[in-house]
């Protein structure tokens, strides 16, 4: 299962960059397999430092402008964007 949600991790990542899922539907999906199927200690070094970090985001987004603007730590979808760039970016970095 652990294998299964690396790959889920990082194809969850290329759909979304590519547009193919939304920042909500990105979120939750990723949320979920990184919490509750991932083990952890399975992760390579680039792997911990992509998506220890766009973890830390995922959980705080919020769809609605309102509830951002009362709570500051949600986040918008720009930010996950950015959070899901820099993921990227520390995986493609990544000694092969």
């Amino acid at each position: 299962m652990t294998e299964q949600a690396r790959l889920r991790l990082r194809r969850l990542l290329a759909e979304f960059r590519a547009g193919k899922l939304d920042t909500e539907a990105f979120c939750a999906q990723f949320e979920h397999t990184y919490n509750l199927e991932l083990d952890k200690s399975t992760l390579t070094p680039a792997e911990a430092a992509a998506y220890g970090p766009l973890f830390q985001q995922v959980v705080w987004f919020s769809p609605f402008r309102d509830e951002r603007a009362r709570i500051s730590n949600y986040l918008g979808e720009a930010d996950i964007a950015r959070a899901a760039e820099a993921a990227a970016q520390c995986l493609e970095a990544a000694p092969s």
